[in-house]
């Protein structure tokens, strides 16, 4: 080992060397007496020593303790802030009118009074929201149409298996053994639309920032269908309690970032109350437009009846003519479906047969004049 004099050109020591020195061990002690180091020592104390120099040469160093009367945020990396105190309590007013038509949904769709709250809006990632649901939970995936994006709605089996048991006629309850089977075909179908009933919740609450047309894309158990987004995509979570009957169980829906970006700027209290939707015309245009335009019915006009012996229809000829019980002034009455609801004239427009209408058909079959004019 190679070895220096302390006063030698190669083993002179500056002052805080040598303090540094004697404060070390009792060997350091000794070696600093005999002022004979080893190489290794010489390179420690220069390696400390340019340490130093080097933290208190640095422009804008920050002192690892803080100043005395600072106060020290800390940060979360893993959970970091997205979304500011304005936004996220807007998101919890949305997802409260959310807690409110849940319960309206499924107290029609299960015949049964039904309370729905929201328990907590929680921040995250989506990794670990995919571990709070676990495996025995029912998944489904809702398109957030016109937004780009998914939203992921959650219930356990228990909640599943409690709704199956009340819309098949009875009261709601499970049972353990239950719980450890798998969905038949016909239980998927049932959950399906219990699917479509947390789907369309969202519509009259989002209609502040957003008009949604939601739809469900996919339905499974355990968290399988859920690749749709990045586990490491930050996530808002609403976590509602649902009761109904005996039972309680939780619904979760989580959104991401990607889908709530798009609706950000109107999560203001100011835009929230300014988009508010009025109710009245909101339950007018659902059932226009769940109930009506999407079915198709039939309409026909009934010029009257006639009772006519079997042996005369046998033999019906050409030129025969079959009284009706209608004289010429009576309207005629028009059927939608096998129900009368309307009464008219008949005519023609162009060349074509067209019907008057004049007016509508109660339930006891009186014919009730339009207050206008006929319409065509």
């Amino acid at each position: 080992m190679r070895r220096y004099r302390a006063d030698t050109p190669m083993g002179k020591l500056s002052g805080g060397m040598e303090a540094a020195l004697r404060a070390a061990t009792p060997e350091g002690r000794v070696a600093a007496d005999n002022a004979v180091l080893s190489q290794r020592e010489i390179d420690a104390l220069l390696s400390a020593d340019l340490g130093r120099q080097q933290e208190a040469a640095a422009p804008g160093a920050v002192p690892l303790h803080p100043e005395p009367g600072r106060r020290v945020k800390p940060y979360d990396f893993r959970h970091p802030e997205k979304l500011s105190k304005e936004q996220i309590r807007g998101l919890q007013i949305i997802q409260q009118g959310v807690a409110g038509t849940l319960a309206a949904a499924f107290s029609g769709r299960l015949r049964a009074p039904v309370e729905s709250r929201l328990s907590a809006l929680e921040r995250g990632i989506y990794e670990e929201y995919v571990t709070q649901i676990g495996q025995q939970s029912v998944v489904v995936m809702i398109d957030m149409n016109p937004l780009q994006g998914y939203a992921v709605a959650a219930f356990g089996l228990d909640v599943a298996f409690g709704v199956i048991d009340r819309l098949l006629g009875g009261k709601g309850k499970t049972s353990a053994r239950t719980l450890n089977r798998d969905l038949t075909d016909i239980e998927i179908a049932l959950i399906r639309h219990i699917g479509m009933d947390i789907a369309r919740a969202l519509i009259e609450p989002w209609a502040r920032v957003t008009e949604l047309v939601p739809d469900v894309t996919e339905l499974a158990v355990g968290p399988q269908v859920m690749h749709v987004i990045p586990p490491a995509e930050f996530v808002i979570t609403a976590w509602y309690e649902v009761r109904f009957g005996d039972q309680t169980g939780g619904i979760s829906l989580c959104f991401p970032l990607t889908v709530l970006e798009q609706i950000l700027p109107k999560l203001t209290g100011q835009s929230l109350f300014e988009n508010r939707p009025n109710r009245n015309l909101l339950e007018d245009t659902r059932v226009k437009q769940e109930q009506i335009l999407p079915m198709t019915v039939s309409l026909r006009t009934m010029l009257g009846q006639a009772r006519v012996d079997a042996n005369d229809v046998a033999n019906l000829e050409p030129g025969d003519i079959i009284v009706l019980d209608r004289l010429v002034a009576d309207p005629l009455r028009v059927l939608v479906g096998n129900c009368e609801r309307f009464a008219g004239s008949p005519g023609t427009r162009g060349r074509k047969v067209a019907l008057q209408l004049s007016g509508t058909v109660d339930d006891d079959g009186w014919v009730k004049p339009f207050l206008g004019a006929g319409d065509e």
